[in-house]
């Protein structure tokens, strides 16, 4: 028998602990984590903003998904990066809640 997979408890206060640690990090501009059904649970951002940028994420990972699972073998998505000259945004999906951060980066002359 194999033994089965588990996921790990996702509590209230394992989001406030992963916010906390997000805030610290240098550079993070905004953070955003949301729950399976991609609502907004945690954030930095207005709630408009929240749940704008949770309904683009979803699309995002939603086709990004699509891609990954028509490659042989089929691949999970578990990070994803986006990088514009300015801004960096990781969108990290996991099977309880979703975290997205954005930071500030700075230019390198």
């Amino acid at each position: 028998m194999q033994a089965a997979e588990t996921e790990p408890k996702r509590t209230k206060s394992y989001i406030y602990e992963v916010y906390r640690l997000l805030e610290e990090k240098p550079g993070v501009e905004e953070i955003l984590i949301m729950n399976r059904s991609g609502v907004p649970i945690k954030t930095s951002m207005e709630r408009q903003d929240a749940l704008q940028h949770a309904c683009l994420y979803e699309n995002l990972r939603e086709k990004c998904q699509a891609f990954l699972s028509k490659m042989e073998p089929p691949q999970l998505l578990t990070m994803l990066r986006v990088r514009t000259r300015f801004h960096e945004v990781l969108l990290t999906p996991d099977g309880k809640c979703k975290i997205q951060r954005i930071h500030i980066l700075r230019l390198r002359i």
